[in-house]
C-alpha cells in the first residue's frame, strides 16, 4: 500500500478531527432540536418516462442530446441515496399525481398506484386531478396506498357519505415521532375541486384554513412539537395559509407548479419565481417555509431544516436537484413499468376514427395560414368546454342571465407549434396518431381577457411573420370561433384589420367584432397563459385550473365526430405583398399535391 505524504496525511487527520467535532455538535443540536431533511414532489401529472425540458414526449434526438428529464426512476434513485446516507429523512408529495399523459389516460389509476407505491413516499395528499375520473376510479389508488403504508392526509376532505370513498376516509392529521420531537402531519386539497374535477355528490370540501385550525387543536393536545403541512393549494393560498395558521412551520405545495430556487444554474427555460424555500415572517415572530419543486417530476425537492428545542424553525438549506441525465434511473422501476408500456402500446394501434380528406401541415404550413388540421384541433379544444358552465370555477359570477345562452364559451386558440404533424390523410384514424399530433402534454384551460387583450394577442400571432421555412414561427394561432383578418403588410401591431368572436350570452350564435372593453373566455393550451411563444400579455390572465390534456381533447372529438372532413373556410384572412402571395399560393399547391400522391395514389 502507498503511504500517503506526511503533508497530506496531516491535512486529513485534522479534517478527520474536524468532522469528529461537527458530529459531536450536530448530536448535541439534535439532543435539543432536530435535523429533519424534507424531500417532495409535486404535480407529476404521470410523467413517469423522462420528458423533454419542456415537459413533453422526450422524442429519440432529445434523448441523444441528453436534454429530458424527470421519470420516477431517476427520483427513485435520488430519493435512495439521500435515506441511505442521511438520517430523518421524509419524502412527500403535494399532489396531483394523476393525468397528464397516455400512461393515465389510457391506464387511469392501476398504473399510478403501482409505481406511487414503490417510490418510497411517507405522507401525501391528493390533488384536484385525483377525482377527474370519479370516486371509483380513487378507491383502488387508496387501497394501494393503505397496504404499502404511505398515509395520505386529508385535513379538508369527507368522503365518509361516498358508498366508493367511506372505507377509505382520509385522516385528518398524521404524527411520527423523530428523535424525540413528535411531527405533526397535516393535508389539503384545494376546495375548487367541488367544481373543477368529478368527486361526485358525496365528497365535501371545507376551507384549508379553518380546517387546519381545529385539527392544530387536536395535535397540540397530543403534545406536537413540529407541524408540516402537505397542500395543493396553489402559492398564493399556501402563503395565506401559513399566515393565517401560525403553528404550521413548514408547508410542501403544489397546484400552481411553482419553481423556486436558488442561484443562477437552473436550466435557462425554467425562470424562478422565487427563492427556496420562501421564508414567511410571522406577526408573532415565528417563521414558515414554504416549497414545491416545479411540475413533471423535472427536479426533486430538497429542503434540510434544523428546528430549536422549542420545535421552531431555526436554520434551513436546499434546492430542488434537477433530475437530468447524470441521475440513473432505477432498474426495478423501470421494470415496473415494462408491462405497462407493453400494455398502452397494444391501446395506441386502436383504431378511433378516419379522415375523409388531405390533412395539411407540410412545410408547416399551419404557421403561415390557416390549416384545416388546425382549424380541427381548435374545434376540438371548443368543443370539449363549449357545453360546460365554467363561470363558477373562473371567476365566481353567476350564470348568464338569457334562459337559452348557448354557451359560456366565445372560442378556442391553438398555437400553430403545439401541433407537431398531422393526422394521416384519407386513413384509419390511431389513438396514437392523437397523441402524435399533440405530443405535448399541455393541459387546456379557460382564460378571461378583455377585447383589448385579445387583439394584442392575435397582433402578437404574426410579430415577425416570414415565408423563411427555418424562421417561421410557432406562435401562429389557428382559431374556432374566431374571425380574424390580417394586413401583413403593415408594420408589427399594426397588421390585426379586424378580430369577430362568436357570442356567448346570446340566443342565437353570430359573430360580433370584439369589443375592447368586454371580457371573453376562450380555451387554450396552459403553454400559452405561462407566456409559451412570447405570449408574455396572457400570463396575467384569469384562468381556470387545468383541464383535460390536449391530445384528449381532440380524442373525444374524434371519437364523436368518427367520420372526419375539416374544410379551410375562411376563418383567418390574410393580405399580403404581391410577392409574398404567390409564394404562399404556391407553397399550398406544393402541400395539396405531396400529400395526395403520398396519403392517396389513386387521387393522382
Amino acid at each position: 500500500m502507498e503511504l500517503l505524504p506526511k503533508c497530506k496525511a496531516h491535512r486529513i487527520h485534522v479534517i478527520v478531527l474536524m468532522l469528529m467535532i461537527y458530529g459531536v455538535v450536530q448530536n448535541c443540536a439534535a439532543s435539543d432540536g432536530l435535523v429533519l431533511t424534507i424531500l417532495h414532489t409535486n404535480d407529476i401529472h404521470s410523467h413517469l418516462e423522462e420528458s423533454n425540458k419542456f415537459g413533453g414526449r422526450c422524442f429519440p434526438e432529445d434523448r441523444e442530446n441528453s436534454s429530458c428529464y424527470g421519470g420516477v426512476a431517476r427520483i427513485v434513485t435520488k430519493v435512495r441515496e439521500f435515506k441511505e446516507n442521511e438520517t430523518n429523512v421524509l419524502f412527500m408529495n403535494g399532489g396531483d399525481f394523476f393525468q397528464g399523459t397516455p400512461y393515465y389516460t389510457l391506464l387511469k389509476s392501476s398504473v399510478i398506484s403501482e409505481v406511487m407505491s414503490n417510490m418510497g413516499y411517507d405522507y401525501v395528499c391528493l390533488g384536484n386531478h385525483e377525482f377527474d375520473d370519479g370516486p371509483k376510479n380513487l378507491a383502488p389508488f387508496l387501497k394501494r396506498m393503505n397496504e404499502s403504508n404511505i398515509t395520505v392526509v386529508g385535513t379538508n376532505t369527507d368522503f365518509s357519505k361516498d358508498p366508493d370513498l367511506k372505507d377509505y376516509n382520509l385522516v385528518k392529521s398524521a404524527t411520527k415521532l423523530i428523535d424525540g420531537k413528535k411531527i405533526g402531519i397535516l393535508g389539503a386539497v384545494i376546495p375548487d375541486t367541488q367544481f373543477t374535477s368529478n368527486p361526485g355528490p358525496n365528497v365535501e370540501f371545507s376551507d384549508e384554513i379553518e380546517s387546519f385550525k381545529k385539527e392544530v387543536i387536536n395535535l397540540k393536545n397530543q403534545s406536537v412539537d413540529i407541524i408540516i403541512a402537505i397542500t395543493h393549494s396553489g402559492f398564493k393560498r399556501e402563503i395565506k395559509i401559513v399566515e393565517e395558521v401560525p403553528e404550521i412551520d413548514v408547508l410542501v405545495g403544489g397546484h400552481t407548479n411553482t419553481f423556486l430556487y436558488n442561484g443562477s444554474d437552473h436550466p435557462k427555460e425554467n425562470k424562478p419565481e422565487g427563492l427556496y424555500p420562501r421564508v414567511v415572517e410571522r406577526k408573532n415572530g415565528s417563521k414558515a417555509l414554504i416549497v414545491q419543486d416545479f411540475w413533471f417530476g423535472k427536479f426533486l425537492g430538497r429542503l434540510k431544516v434544523t428546528f430549536d428545542a422549542q420545535g421552531k424553525v431555526a436554520t434551513w438549506e436546499g434546492n430542488p436537484i434537477l433530475m437530468d441525465a447524470s441521475v440513473p434511473e432505477d432498474p426495478c422501476m423501470n421494470a415496473t413499468l415494462e408491462p405497462y408500456k407493453v400494455n398502452m402500446t397494444k391501446q395506441m394501434e386502436k383504431v378511433i376514427g378516419e379522415t375523409r380528406v388531405l390533412m395539411e401541415h407540410e412545410y408547416d404550413i399551419c404557421r403561415l395560414q390557416e390549416c384545416n388540421i388546425g382549424n380541427l384541433v381548435a374545434d376540438a379544444y371548443y368543443e370539449y368546454f363549449v357545453n360546460m358552465n365554467m363561470s363558477t370555477p373562473i371567476d365566481n359570477t353567476t350564470t348568464s342571465k338569457i334562459p337559452k345562452a348557448w354557451s359560456e364559451i366565445n372560442g378556442a386558440i391553438v398555437n400553430a407549434g403545439s401541433i407537431r404533424t398531422a393526422l394521416p390523410s384519407f386513413s384509419k384514424v390511431t389513438w396514437g396518431d392523437v397523441v402524435t399530433t399533440l405530443p405535448y402534454g399541455n393541459s387546456l384551460v379557460v382564460m378571461t381577457i378583455n377585447g383589448t387583450i385579445v387583439e394584442k394577442m392575435f397582433e402578437h400571432s404574426v410579430t415577425n411573420y416570414t415565408l423563411d421555412k427555418e424562421a417561421r414561427k410557432g406562435r401562429f394561432l389557428q382559431v374556432s370561433g374566431f374571425r380574424v383578418e390580417y394586413d401583413l403588410t403593415k408594420p408589427n401591431g399594426q397588421r390585426v384589420i379586424s378580430v369577430s368572436v362568436l357570442c356567448r350570452n346570446c340566443t342565437v350564435p353570430t359573430y360580433e367584432a370584439v369589443n375592447c372593453d368586454a371580457t371573453y373566455k376562450i380555451v387554450t393550451a396552459d403553454y400559452l397563459t405561462r407566456g409559451g411563444d412570447g405570449f408574455k400579455l396572457l400570463k396575467s390572465a384569469n384562468t381556470t385550473d387545468g383541464g383535460p390534456i390536449e391530445y384528449e381533447a381532440l380524442e373525444k372529438y374524434v371519437v364523436k365526430m368518427q367520420s372526419l372532413r375539416p374544410p379551410n373556410e375562411g376563418r383567418i384572412k390574410i393580405t399580403w405583398n404581391e410577392t409574398e402571395r404567390e409564394q404562399v399560393e404556391n407553397i399550398t399547391r406544393i402541400v395539396r399535391k405531396i400529400n395526395i400522391t403520398e396519403e392517396s395514389p389513386e387521387e393522382s
